[in-house]
């Protein structure tokens, strides 16, 4: 059901939330008055959806029907593997499995070769499952005997279905990759037979769990144990409701929810992007106050671990054109958080729902092409100079303009973690990338400009700029003759960056870091102060570099020159050369 390029189970869930197919699907089971029928979607799919009588939901709700050994049914032995070969499964889906008896068989011969999604509304869920299940293995049979697939695969959705079996049912279906992904269970919040079985029993879930509430609330969850911890908050407020849940007016309120753009109420601002992730959807479903910290913790851990996986499961198979798309990603986030402060401030500082989940978009982007480049280094660190030299020029180019531009994002995660010395801990790759670029004549020439860039040329800039700011806060607190000697340092290296044209003037951008540590460092120092880089920026020379100067290359020009060639008709220049700020450049 989920697909590699949702790398944040956010993205998923809106994803799926903007779906017909799921209320088309639970329309087809409204429409349905017999065990199971078939119907045609608007889209043209047919949908096979399961009922399910009352008389057995109330059977379930009383807790009549408990685990049984597959070893008891020989129907399900299409389900076992040779590592799992029984599992426990609830009697109320064997029995109701039973009933179909030779109908499934003619399901499977008119279906194997047709889309069908596969539907069930409660316990008519577990016979969506097997069914589901069984025409899996119906065509992995067909396929191994034929050499051909023909077959088209079943999609199998379900609406507040319980948890069907244990861990063994779990670990033979994630056996067959084919299978597993097959399966989408929507679970409102309100229903108590989804939330019946949680993780106080041996029950386990399968697939993707789309939660949602009737204010058209919804989020995803593919982890196991964060399923269960959704099902626990679940079950805790329907203590008392035993009302069997339409999934009508929720479906709906989905589909005409607007995504809330307003300050998240985040409790801590600082919180990491995976965390972050969870917290909103959590809060997304209503259930974040039933849920610890220590939880929150755990599903995070497993939630990185996941993404990993998918991403290096992906990155193996980049080409340098996905590098590309996905470098045009981050130059358009970019461009687009110019006036926040800049997009290293505006990544950093993210506290909107809107501007996390755009952060979680990046991510993806930042992901793959670390996974990537990672490998890369890897792998070419490992060959011979020379040749590694040669390879190395054909992608050094594109790896300079990833280190320039994804590095920064890495420094603002670390020191948004309260992190010190970036670069002491400084990733290895990064490194070496730099190091080769650096060792390239041919390719440090085609970085050479003589306008400011649009990418800071150093990429650790922002780590120098955070340490800039400890030591000045420091420095506020307590005497330091060396903090005090480091910040001189600082000076020197922005100016040289300056008058080199290696910094983009997004780091004067109003509320990027740099300009707050310049405004601090200037009430620190006070107005008499006179360095170079203090004339520059009492002066505000990067606004006159901003408009046309520097393309202009009219710093070259001397005053005498500057007014025979009647420079002073920009109107922004003539404070610039009465001034003589181009001095600052020589």
């Amino acid at each position: 059901m989920t697909n590699m390029m949702f790398r944040s189970e956010v993205e998923l869930g809106k994803f799926l939330g903007s779906l017909d197919l799921i209320p088309e699907a639970y329309q087809a089971i409204l429409n349905t008055n017999l065990a199971y029928e078939v119907h045609t979607s608007r889209s043209g799919v047919n949908v096979l959806a399961f009922n399910c009588s009352p008389e057995y939901t109330n059977r379930f709700l009383e807790g009549e029907f408990d685990l049984v050994s597959s070893e008891e049914v020989d129907l399900l032995n299409f389900i076992s593997t040779k590592v799992n070969p029984t599992f426990s499964i609830n009697a109320a889906a064997v029995e109701l499995f039973q009933h179909l008896g030779d109908d499934i068989k003619e399901l499977e011969n008119k279906y194997i070769n047709t889309p069908l999604i596969i539907t069930g509304f409660g316990l008519g869920g577990y016979l969506a499952i097997l069914s589901t299940l069984r025409l899996h293995h119906v065509i992995d049979v067909e396929e191994s005997i034929n050499g051909y697939r023909k077959t088209k695969r079943p999609l199998c959705i379900t609406f507040g279905s319980p948890l069907l079996g244990d861990v063994a049912l779990q670990c033979a279906i994630a056996e067959r990759p084919k299978w597993k992904s097959r399966f989408l269970n929507v679970v409102a919040k309100k229903d108590p037979v989804a939330s019946f079985f949680s993780s106080d029993t041996p029950y386990k879930p399968l697939g993707t769990f789309l939660f949602c509430t009737e204010s058209g609330g919804h989020t995803t969850f593919e982890d196991q144990d964060s399923i269960l911890l959704v099902l626990d908050a679940m079950k805790l407020s329907n203590a008392s409701n035993m009302q069997i849940c339409d999934y009508t007016d929720v479906l709906s309120s989905i589909k005409r929810r607007k995504l809330y753009r307003g300050v998240c109420e985040l409790s801590d601002f600082t919180l990491n992007t995976p965390r972050a992730g969870i917290t909103l959807q959590l809060m997304e479903i209503d259930v974040l106050d039933d849920i610890s910290n220590d939880q929150i913790g755990k599903m995070e851990k497993k939630q990185i671990d996941m993404i990993r996986r998918k991403n290096a499961t992906y990155a193996s198979s980049l080409t340098l054109a996905d590098l590309k798309t996905h470098l045009t990603y981050m130059e358009m986030y970019m461009k687009t958080t110019k006036q926040q402060g800049g997009y290293y401030d505006t990544y950093k500082n993210a506290k909107t729902k809107d501007e996390i989940i755009i952060r979680q978009q990046v991510l993806q982007h930042h992901h793959y092409l670390s996974m990537y480049w990672k490998t890369f280094v890897e792998e070419k660190d490992q060959m011979s100079q020379q040749e590694g030299a040669r390879l190395r020029r054909r992608w050094l180019y594109g790896a300079t303009i990833y280190r320039r531009i994804v590095e920064p994002l890495d420094i603002a995660e670390y020191y948004q973690k309260g992190e010190r010395n970036y670069i002491k801990n400084r990733p290895n790759h990064y490194k070496l990338l730099e190091k080769w670029s650096n060792e390239d004549d041919e390719l440090r020439s085609r970085f050479v400009s003589i306008r400011a860039p649009s990418l800071t040329v150093d990429s650790c800039f922002w780590a120098y700029v955070e340490e800039a700011l400890i030591l000045l806060r420091n420095l506020e607190t307590e005497e330091s003759n060396n903090s005090e000697k480091e910040l001189e340092q600082f000076e020197a290296y922005v100016m040289s960056a300056i008058k080199n044209y290696s910094v983009s003037l997004d780091i004067f951008l109003e509320g990027s870091s740099f300009m707050k540590w310049w405004k601090e460092y200037k009430a620190y120092k006070g107005t008499i102060y006179a360095s170079k880089l203090a004339q520059y920026m009492n002066n505000e020379i990067y606004k006159f570099i901003k408009s046309q100067d520097v393309n202009n290359e009219i710093y070259k020009f001397s005053k005498s020159q500057y007014i025979s060639n009647e420079f002073y008709k920009f109107s922004k220049f003539e404070e610039y050369m009465n001034n003589d700020m181009y001095k600052l450049y020589a």
